[in-house]
């Protein structure tokens, strides 16, 4: 490849401005998109060498559109919503950058966490229309109680250790790493089945695979106390939002709190303006700083390509990558 020639990076809206700056002071034309506009996106596919996007699922039909695409360098850790065997096929690059938002996604968790225990949201709303002392006063601390964690991982093993720092009991279920990051993040290695039925609060911290869609529905809440909470900052196809609807309304659930949905914006989704539910617009990761190393860590990998390099956190492994 030659890197003097001019080259178009088509952006998603969640970048860090300075960070976009880097690449355009290599020479390349940036080109900034809202996903939520999809004429917009498919506009601008056709001239696009290098891909930065959001949560827009990236199909095998985008990356046809985009004829010129050597590479999708998604901005965090999950990668679900881009074909990889589509890429691989056409000989497009995907990579992205775990660990760059494992804090934000923690810290943001057990912010959820404190909210559905201490009935924070109700009782901001009751002041707004002029009460007081109404809402937030039957809830209950969280020091001695149970924090369930499916998925130990860098985010799920940062949730641990903040868990443990509020005196929390943490028990964990991940069977894909060793005995030894349990002790490292202060959890009690338990089934599955056990995390479920003996947490206070249940939170989710596993990629979306086959086997974790669709992971917790009738049968797991069923299992809940319940008084128990139930947090997901991890990927919306995980949850059942039916059936989390109907263990609320039949008192198997006290609470939940979501950051991701299967289509977002969800639209018509069963659990909006529910009374025991805290949703937010997938912010978890998107903290400052966060934002930050993502922006840089996707400038570094399109930089690689950009000099001809395979990048450094490639997900996939064309045998006739386009960039040659």
């Amino acid at each position: 490849m030659n890197p003097n020639k001019k080259r178009v990076v088509v952006l998603s809206s969640t970048w860090v401005e300075e960070k976009a700056k880097l690449l355009a002071e290599k020479g390349l034309e940036v080109k900034h998109v809202v996903e939520q506009k999809e004429d917009l996106v498919l506009a601008e596919l056709p001239s696009a060498d290098f891909l930065i996007p959001g949560l827009r699922p990236i199909t095998r039909q985008d990356m046809q559109r985009a004829s010129r695409l050597l590479i999708v360098a998604v901005i965090g850790v999950g990668y679900n919503h881009v074909d990889l065997e589509a890429a691989t096929d056409l000989g497009v690059y995907v990579t992205h950058n775990p660990g760059t938002n494992s804090d934000a996604v923690a810290e943001f968790t057990f912010g959820l966490l404190l909210a559905l225990s201490r009935q924070i949201p109700d009782a901001w709303e009751d002041m707004k229309k002029g009460g007081w002392r109404g809402a937030g006063t039957t809830c209950s601390e969280i020091r001695g109680k149970t924090l369930g964690i499916i998925g130990l991982g860098r985010i799920g093993s940062r949730v641990s250790r903040i868990g443990g720092g509020f005196g929390m009991k943490v028990i964990a279920c991940d069977p894909y790493i060793p005995e030894q990051n349990f002790r490292d993040a202060g959890a009690h290695p338990v089934t599955r089945d056990q995390a479920i039925s003996q947490a206070d609060f249940l939170t989710i911290h596993t990629p979306l695979t086959e086997e974790t869609r669709k992971m917790i529905g009738d049968r797991e809440l069923a299992m809940m106390k319940p008084s128990a909470f139930l947090i997901n900052t991890a990927r919306g196809e995980i949850v059942q939002p039916q059936a989390v609807r109907k263990a609320l309304d039949g008192g198997i659930l006290a609470g939940a709190a979501l950051d991701v949905f299967e289509k977002e914006p969800p639209v018509d989704f069963p659990l909006n303006r529910h009374p025991k539910v805290i949703l937010t617009p997938h912010i978890a990761g998107l903290s400052l700083e966060a934002r930050s190393r993502m922006s840089l860590g996707s400038v570094e990998q399109v930089l690689q390509v950009l000099q001809g390099q395979k990048p450094s956190r490639a997900l996939n492994d064309p045998k006739n990558p386009r960039m040659l």
